[in-house]
This record gives C-alpha cells, sequence and structure tokens, in this order.
C-alpha cells in the first residue's frame, strides 16, 4: 500500500513538471520580477557627468562636476567598505574616460567652467598602480559629450562634440592627438563601435546642440565609405549622454571578433527593441516578448543607458527610470532562440538618482552619484544593484519541478528508511550537534573541493601569466559564477582574488630573478604576469618588506653563509 500511493505521487509531480516545463518555453509577457537594491556609503562629494570604471576589483569614479554644477578635479574609489578622495590634474566633466592596454586610463575633455559652459583641450593620465594622475598632452579639438573606443592597433579613436566643430582623431602616445578623418554631421555623444582592428563606425542622432534628430541616423565610417544600414530606416540608437565604451556592450568572448547589443526605438511608435551589431550588419534581435515602454503606475519608461554586458552570464542590461524617477532594469539574455527578457522593478524607493552603472566581477550593478532633474544638486548615493544574486537565484530556480521531486522522492525515502528502522532498532535519542558538524563539514567540504579546482586550473594553465586576467576567467574554465569564486577565495585565503592571483605571480616573479640575474625589472615583471614594472615594483614589496633587489641580495647572503647554505659535509 506504501508503495502504491508512493508511485502515484511520482506520477503526479512528473505529469505537473511536465506541463511547467512546457508553459516555459510557450510564448508569454515579459517576466516582471523584483530586485535587490543595497544602499552603500555615500560618495565623499556628490558628482554628476563624470564616469565609472572597475579596475583591479575596485570600483572609481573621475571626474564630473559636484553642486552647483561646478567641475570637481577629483576621483574616488570604493575600498574597505568606504570611498577615498583622490586629486586630479584638471576637470573633466562630461569628457571622456577610456582604459589604455597598458593598465593606465585616458581621461580627456570636459566643460571649461561651471554651469556646462566650454570646452576643454585637456588629457591626463591615470595610473592605477600608483593612485597618480599626469597631466600628458592635447586634444586635437577642444570638446564636451565625446565619445571614445580602443582600436586593436592600440590607438584610441574619439570623435563627437557639442556647440563646437567635430572630427575624428586619434589618440596614438604621443603629446599631441591627431587628426584623421571629418564626419558627415556634428554629432554629441555617439557610438563608437570598432569593426575591424584598424576601423570603427560612428553612429549617432544627436546633433552638437544635443537635439535629437530622430529622423536621421549619422553613420560615419573610420576607413572608407560608410555602409548601408536599413534598419536605421525605422529605427534609431537611444541617445545616452555619457555612453559607455563599446567595450562594454561586446557580446563575443574573442576581442577580435566584432558584435555588440544596441538599443533602439522605432521612429513611429517609439517601442524599444534591441538590435545585434555585427561588422557592419545590423539586424534586431528576436526577443520573447516586447520592451516595457509604459507602466500602470510610474507612467512613461525612459531606458537613459547603453546596453551593459555581462559576457559570463551571457547577459545584457540596460537601466530605466519612470516618471517618479524609479530605477529598473531590462535583462537581454542574447544567446538564448529567441533571447529571453525579463523585467526588474526596483524596491520603490523615491528619487533614486540615475547615473551610468559599471558592472562588478560578480555580475552586480554598481550605480555612484548622479541627478534626477537638473545639474545642480548632484548626489552621492553609491547604490548595489544585486543583479549576480538574482542569476544565481534564477540558475537554481529554473527547474523547480525538478527539485521539487528530488526533494519529495528524498523525503519519501527518508521516511520509509525511518520506519523500517524504527521497527527493528529501539528508539535512541538524536545527537544535534552531531548533526551541525555535520553539516559544516559539509559545507566546507564543498568551499575546499571549489578552492582546490580553483587552483588547479590556475596553476595547470598558468593563468596567472594573463596581466587581464578576471574572476570572471577564473570561474568560466571551473564552472561556476564569479561570485562563488571570489566568496571562496575570501573565505579560504583571506584576501582578494587579485590579491591571490599576485601570489603567484610574485612567487613566479622570485623563480626568475634567481634564475636570471641579469635581466631587467620590467622583463622579470612582464613574464611574471604583470601589466608593467610600476606594478611589480609595488606588489612586490608589499608582500615582502623589500625591493627586488634586496630579496635577491638578501638570499644570495643566506646561500654564501653556512646556516643558509644548501650543502651538507
Amino acid at each position: 500500500m506504501y508503495v502504491r500511493t508512493l508511485l502515484v505521487i511520482l506520477l503526479l509531480i512528473l505529469t505537473s513538471g511536465a506541463k511547467a516545463q512546457q508553459q516555459a518555453v510557450a510564448p508569454q509577457s515579459c517576466t516582471v520580477k523584483k530586485v535587490q537594491v543595497e544602499r552603500l556609503p555615500d560618495l565623499n562629494i556628490p558628482r554628476s557627468g563624470g564616469h565609472m570604471l572597475v579596475i583591479n576589483d575596485i570600483p572609481y569614479v573621475f571626474g564630473g562636476h559636484t553642486s552647483g554644477f561646478v567641475p570637481t578635479p577629483t576621483a574616488e574609489y570604493f575600498e574597505n567598505g568606504e570611498w577615498h578622495v583622490l586629486p586630479m590634474v584638471y576637470t573633466h566633466d562630461q569628457g571622456l574616460c577610456q582604459p589604455l592596454p597598458s593598465g593606465k586610463v585616458l581621461l580627456a575633455a570636459g566643460h571649461e567652467k561651471a554651469l556646462g559652459i566650454g570646452q576643454t583641450f585637456t588629457v591626463e593620465f591615470f595610473d592605477p598602480e600608483m593612485r597618480t594622475f599626469e597631466g600628458y598632452g592635447c586634444m586635437e579639438k577642444k570638446r564636451f559629450f565625446p565619445s571614445s573606443a580602443l582600436l586593436a592597433d592600440g590607438r584610441v579613436l574619439i570623435s563627437g562634440n557639442s556647440y563646437e566643430e567635430d572630427c575624428m582623431e586619434v589618440f596614438d602616445g604621443s603629446r599631441q592627438n591627431k587628426f584623421v578623418k571629418a564626419v558627415s554631421a556634428f554629432l554629441a555623444s555617439p557610438f563608437i563601435f570598432p569593426i575591424a582592428s584598424d576601423d570603427a563606425l560612428v553612429i549617432g542622432c544627436m546633433d552638437e546642440y544635443m537635439s535629437l534628430h530622430s529622423d536621421t541616423v549619422v553613420v560615419d565610417r573610420l576607413k572608407g565609405d560608410a555602409p548601408q544600414m536599413p534598419l536605421f530606416n525605422e529605427w534609431y540608437p537611444i541617445s545616452v549622454l555619457l555612453p559607455k565604451s563599446s567595450e562594454d556592450s561586446r557580446i563575443s568572448q574573442d576581442s577580435s571578433q566584432y558584435a555588440y547589443l544596441l538599443l533602439v526605438l522605432n521612429k513611429k511608435n517609439q517601442q524599444a527593441a534591441i538590435a545585434k551589431l555585427e561588422g557592419t550588419d545590423l539586424q534586431l534581435l528576436p526577443t520573447d516578448c516586447s520592451i516595457p515602454m509604459d507602466l500602470e503606475v510610474g507612467g512613461r519608461l525612459e531606458w537613459f543607458t547603453s546596453v551593459i554586458v555581462d559576457r559570463t552570464a551571457h547577459r545584457g542590461y540596460v537601466v530605466g527610470r519612470d516618471e517618479r524617477f524609479h530605477l529598473y532594469i531590462l535583462a537581454v539574455e542574447y544567446d538564448k532562440q529567441p533571447a529571453h527578457l525579463t523585467f526588474y522593478e526596483t524596491e520603490l524607493q523615491d528619487s533614486l538618482p540615475f547615473s551610468t552603472p559599471v558592472l562588478l566581477p560578480d555580475g552586480d550593478l554598481l550605480m555612484a552619484g548622479g541627478i534626477t532633474d537638473n545639474n545642480f544638486t548632484p548626489f552621492a548615493t553609491a547604490l548595489r544593484l544585486h543583479m549576480g544574486t538574482v542569476e544565481a537565484q534564477e540558475a537554481q530556480a529554473g527547474h523547480w519541478w525538478f527539485w521539487l521531486l528530488l526533494g519529495t522522492v528524498f523525503v519519501l525515502v527518508i521516511g520509509v528508511a525511518v520506519w523500517i528502522f524504527k521497527s527493528r532498532k529501539p528508539h535512541s535519542p538524536v545527537d544535534t550537534n552531531a548533526a551541525e558538524d555535520s553539516t559544516s563539514e559539509t559545507s566546507n567540504k564543498s568551499g575546499e573541493e571549489l578552492m582546490a579546482r580553483i587552483c588547479e586550473q590556475v596553476e595547470q594553465r598558468k593563468m596567472y601569466l594573463d596581466c587581464s586576467l578576471k574572476v570572471a576567467d577564473v570561474a568560466a574554465v571551473v564552472g561556476t559564477n564569479s561570485r562563488y569564486v571570489s566568496d571562496c577565495i575570501k573565505a579560504l585565503r583571506g584576501c582578494t582574488f587579485t590579491q591571490f592571483v599576485n601570489n603567484y605571480r610574485i612567487e613566479q616573479g622570485k623563480r626568475l630573478l634567481l634564475l636570471q640575474p641579469d635581466a631587467k625589472i620590467t622583463s622579470v615583471a612582464l613574464q611574471s604576469g604583470f601589466a608593467n614594472e610600476t606594478s611589480f615594483f609595488r606588489t612586490f614589496k608589499s608582500m615582502t618588506g623589500m625591493t627586488p633587489r634586496e630579496w635577491v641580495a638578501q638570499q644570495n647572503e643566506m646561500k654564501s653563509t653556512p646556516y643558509g647554505s644548501d650543502s651538507r659535509e
């Protein structure tokens, strides 16, 4: 009788699970979910119009303007639970911010004066290893609201301007940027998409006076004539005053492949859609539902960011707000056919400032500073949108019926086992402490197994020799997500991911210093996985308390003494 009941229950669960699976793949309206918003400590200086980057797992905010619409020559970084201020050489309010292959950051242009008046020629470098700024050179044209993109040949292409003439210019490492090509129309904050190692498209429809011309989408090309893009006959790209680098919208894992996501609006009905740009081909991305544009409560939605891609999770994010200044996030799972859209609502919080977010290593989004409705009262608010956590929860909940079935079977089997056990042995009290110890031991074992896999892959593949190694790269080879890798390293090694990798790099550096005593420090640094000599020198001294040469001298001295020698007499 008991077995018959068990079989009936299993059959019912399997049937309901199959139905749930069928419903999941059927066409449906856009899924609506909640996302947790965590309030982090405020910035030291309220600011808007600046740029955010994550460098070596550390978030930075550069420039912008503060209260009174006054440009601020400062930057801030978030470390150890608080923001720290850094002095910059120049102000860069509504300027550009471009990471370079060297590890440094190029900062340029912006408003010359308060109230958003005038443009500047100024260029400076930020060195994240030393956390210092250096005034470097001069733009070809003074600009604000420019855009930039890093080409594979190492040059930075710059275009876009407001209230002044425009052109394409390049930064190639010299003190003076160089003119490379005229543009067919002056644009503010255009999108720049590299399509080859030495070629790119410049796309936009907001003129130099920041007026939107949706009927005329301008397409220029760095090399040769601009391609025809029929999609722009009916659609136009969303206008973003501070577009993220095109690298943030790239969906191809291989940086030599050029495929991006772009949010576009229909010229007739203002409906939004996601377009995929691959080379010079631009097509709408098929999706399983339409993008929400109007809310029953909150009115019209304004999507105000370009698409920010998490290539590890195969997801793109666009952030928007309603007429009450509540934030929303659209997630695009672009690797599915059709692409799956999820609409995330933040917990209702009035007057959340909006700014361009940045993707954190664990898949969350961070927004810092920003404004609601005017430039004179920017915020110091820092918000963490837990998209990485949502992703992990959704992955676990994706087959809820399977886990329900498995859990039910487990409970029934345990029930049978307990019944048999009770029928054969007298009852004995349960040792709760032993049970808790067992659970803790299982959790520890799971973490140790993941840590072992991380170490194995990092060591076997010598991943630490890649100076651009990210936590997402390690997560991909061990088959988990970035957050689990970061948390595991912090829990079992007591350090950050960057410190964990740098331990390997310093050990490699020590070996090279002993094996290649005549090698230059720069050569040792590059062979050890560091981007430059400064980074190697600083990290080496931080970990050993000595410079590389001092450490080599100590090792030689130890070998020359009787107690330090390896010889046995």
